[in-house]
């Protein structure tokens, strides 16, 4: 891997860590739209994003351990465990312009649901929805390292407060993304080239949240969100032209 390609990993990376620590959403989605056309591939978005969001996740899911309702997490993690096997296993023998389409797909279908739905679907607390929203969101984890949204409509109605939210769906990435770290290690994906690639993303995680922390009293979430969706939509749009 070039040089260019692991600064280009590092801006990615950092513009991405930035929104998610502004706007508490968007790392995986931001770097999956990007990265794949500078990598060549899909699977160093979706390597890069899982290690990234396994390392944060932990930190944090143990900072706040004592809001953190493990027994909401075991349906999801046991559908997104089996789905990101899965889809990891079909991600190592599927082509560019394949998953180019299936991201297009992916993208249109959240941007549709966070400008218009966002907030109005509720998923009901029972485990067997909790394992329907693992298995969904582990097809796109695996696929993509972006499996957050159907496991926070359902982590929204499960829980009683913001903070049971928080710090229970920082638990359940912290578990799903170090389960996904090792299937794509053991599926081959981690190779000598995509791990170089982390001395552009990890200091690009680093500095992302520090800059992150100081920016987000200062900017309109809500508004640099409305424009992540609608750049999603186009990008979608385009990748299924």
């Amino acid at each position: 891997m070039s040089i260019n390609t692991i600064l280009i990993i590092f801006v990615v990376y950092l513009f991405a860590m930035i929104i998610q620590r502004v706007c508490g959403f968007g790392m995986g989605i931001i770097a999956v739209m990007i990265l794949p056309y500078f990598t060549g591939a899909h699977t160093h978005a979706a390597a890069y994003t899982n290690i990234l969001s396994a390392i944060s996740a932990s930190y944090i899911a143990w900072k706040f351990r004592e809001n953190v309702r493990w027994k909401l997490t075991i349906p999801i993690l046991c559908g997104s465990y089996l789905a990101t096997f899965l889809s990891i296993r079909f991600l190592g023998n599927a082509s560019f312009d394949l998953m180019e389409k299936i991201l297009g797909i992916m993208l249109l279908v959240l941007s549709v649901y966070f400008l218009f739905f966002k907030g109005k679907i509720k998923l009901p607390s029972d485990p067997q929805y909790g394992f329907l929203a693992g298995l969904i969101g582990g097809i796109t984890n695996g696929l993509f390292g972006a499996g957050g949204p159907p496991v926070v409509i359902y982590l929204l109605g499960a829980t009683a407060s913001h903070a049971i939210y928080l710090a229970t769906i920082q638990g359940y990435f912290a578990f799903n993304n170090i389960y996904a770290t090792i299937v794509r290690f053991l599926s081959g994906q981690l190779t000598p080239e995509v791990l170089t690639g982390l001395w552009g993303a990890i200091p690009a995680m680093v500095l992302g949240i520090f800059f992150g922390d100081r920016l987000a009293p200062h900017l309109p979430d809500k508004t640099i969100l409305k424009g992540i969706y609608i750049l999603m939509a186009l990008s979608g749009l385009n990748m299924l032209r």
